[in-house]
């Protein structure tokens, strides 16, 4: 069910007068200008699927805050499971795999799954600290594109450990 006129363009003016406070807010946390913006436009999406419940508080610009304030959490907490799940998934025997860093060769411990292009993409976004605006831009994919690969990859990921354990 699609947004009324009148819905709309409330939205569009709290838009218009919440994008930079909401971005300088959630930059600052996020310490990514990119992870911000996504993270602005995610809650904007949210109140636009809630459209109802996000117009009749007595607060929107409170609602979109506390709404904000969820998605850079469920933000973080998600690149620090990415970041877990890349680097200490597996149980590995430093003696065996020597590299010049403490971290373990990811690319050593999943070699059959380095040509797949979810794992590189999954890389890009755990590892190297891509956001997944980025990612899609650079593959010049949807954002939910991305997300739907990153999803897949962790999958396969994730069951590539629990085979080789």
């Amino acid at each position: 069910m699609g947004l009324n006129g009148n819905q709309q363009r409330t939205i569009e003016e709290l838009y218009k007068q919440m994008y930079y406070p909401l971005s300088a807010y959630a930059q600052s946390t996020l310490n990514d200008r990119l992870l911000a913006e996504e993270a602005v436009q995610d809650t904007f999406r949210i109140a636009c699927a809630k459209a109802n419940d996000f117009l009749s508080s007595p607060n929107p610009r409170g609602w979109l805050l506390n709404t904000l304030k969820y998605v850079i959490k469920n933000t973080v907490r998600s690149r620090a499971y990415l970041n877990n799940m890349i680097v200490s998934t597996s149980d590995f025997d430093e003696n065996i795999i020597s590299t010049d860093t403490d971290a373990p060769d990811i690319d050593f411990l999943c070699s059959d799954m380095a040509d797949n292009e979810d794992y590189k993409l999954l890389k890009k976004i755990a590892l190297e600290k891509y956001s997944m605006l980025e990612a899609s831009q650079e593959l010049g994919i949807s954002v939910e594109a991305c997300k739907k690969r990153v999803q897949r990859a962790k999958k396969k990921l994730k069951k590539h450990f629990i085979e080789i354990n």
